[in-house]
């Protein structure tokens, strides 16, 4: 049984692949909570603050901040990690597993050949195993990658650029 059941029905294509994972997966999780009052059809665009290039504004604080603003009754929490500290990181994400509420981890690119880090929902575990959701691609065909718990944890320990932390719905609750 899926530790976030029915994911395949709230996951959405990515409009933008190299800037918008955060408010993508902000907006999975908020659909699966059945938040209503919320502009779907615009959210990604809106809340992409890196859309336009310049500066990287786009950080888990930034992009709940500006969600706030608009819609105050929605507040995501956000926690980091120091390097170092990967075994905490995966006990947080564990405890939100074992509550099967969805929670959105931050991973360092740099071990599968990229630079900078991604943000994905955890859609499933096993007792050693993670499965995240890469993306959405335009037909609607979701891309999954599972990684070992050894691997996040090693992965969080030895890159240093990102892949620091996580980020969860804290308002309304799911």
């Amino acid at each position: 049984m899926s530790i976030f059941p029915g994911w395949q029905k709230y996951a959405v294509h990515q409009r933008q692949c190299e800037t918008g994972c955060i408010p993508t997966s902000y907006e999975i999780i908020l659909r699966a909570a059945g938040v209503t009052g919320i502009d779907y059809a615009s959210f990604q665009d809106e809340f992409d603050l890196d859309q336009d290039g310049g500066t990287p504004r786009n950080h888990f604080v930034s992009v709940a901040q500006e969600i706030q603003k608009k819609y105050p009754f929605v507040e995501f929490a956000c926690e980091s990690f120091a390097k170092g500290d990967g075994d905490k990181k995966l006990a947080r994400v564990e405890e939100f597993i074992t509550h099967r509420m969805p929670v959105i981890i931050s991973l360092a690119n740099a071990p599968f050949g990229g630079r900078g880090w991604h943000i994905m929902v955890v859609v499933d575990a096993t007792d050693d195993d993670l499965t995240l959701l890469e993306y959405v691609d335009c037909t609607g065909t979701a891309k999954t990658k599972t990684i070992s718990k050894k691997e996040f944890v090693r992965i969080h320990n030895d890159y240093a650029e990102g892949g620091d932390d996580i980020a969860y719905l804290s308002k309304p609750k799911a």
